[in-house]
């Protein structure tokens, strides 16, 4: 995987747990690859599997991160800051 179209970042949490998030910005999909507490992924993997509502702990991630925006794309319509509508 070549590193010329990657970056990162390292945040310090409240908790004191460190979160790492590396972007590679691929072809097809950019890959990411995170730190999360031990505890949160647990709960994440309870979700995932055979007659569950998640395939992966990546589709889960994914859903999640599509949820989130949604919610925010609500908040900046009501506060009047999205663009265009």
């Amino acid at each position: 995987m070549p590193l010329s179209n990657s970056h990162g970042k390292t945040s310090l949490l409240q908790d004191r747990s460190i979160l790492h998030i590396f972007v590679y910005d691929g072809q097809a999909m950019p890959k990411v690859s995170l730190d999360m507490p031990n505890e949160l992924l647990t709960d994440l993997k309870f979700h995932v599997g055979d007659e569950k509502k998640f395939i992966s702990v990546a589709d889960a991630i994914r859903s999640a991160c599509r949820k989130l925006l949604d919610q925010l794309d609500t908040i900046d319509k009501r506060q009047g800051r999205l663009e265009g509508e």
